[in-house]
């Protein structure tokens, strides 16, 4: 399992290092409490056919919130987009973790809304300026 696991990370490492150029920086998101760096492809995603949950939010300044990352066993970089709205922008904080995410929603805090139109391909890899 550690040699999988030590694998995963060399691909990882492998996969941040070759970067292409021309790929387009999509700033960060949260997986886990973690923060990882995004970058885009001139892959194709047709609407709604998205796999990974990725949160959005629309009234509140911060990154997407996903459910999965690497080592996860399901983040493909599929991106399904879901629109987080705070219902009161006075509970409004930050949330870097998506259970956080269902928990504000069970709560009534916060609204999700599915945008299948959003979806879009993009992969990840650790930003490693945030994260210990």
């Amino acid at each position: 399992m550690r040699k999988l696991i030590g694998l995963a990370l060399g691909g990882l490492l492998l996969l941040a290092s070759s970067v292409p150029a021309s790929a387009r920086d999509f700033g960060t998101i949260y997986i886990d409490r973690q923060t990882y760096r995004t970058f885009g492809t001139p892959a194709n995603v047709p609407a709604g056919t998205g796999t990974d949950p990725l949160v959005k939010f629309t009234n509140f300044a911060q990154d997407g919130v996903a459910q999965f990352g690497p080592g996860t066993g399901a983040q493909g970089g599929r991106w399904q987009i879901w629109l987080a709205t705070w219902t009161d922008l006075g509970e409004a904080r930050l949330i870097t973790d998506f259970d956080d995410v269902l928990a504000e929603v069970r709560d009534g805090d916060l609204t999700l809304q599915r945008a299948p139109e959003m979806d879009f391909r993009c992969p990840i890899v650790p930003d490693r300026g945030a994260n210990p």
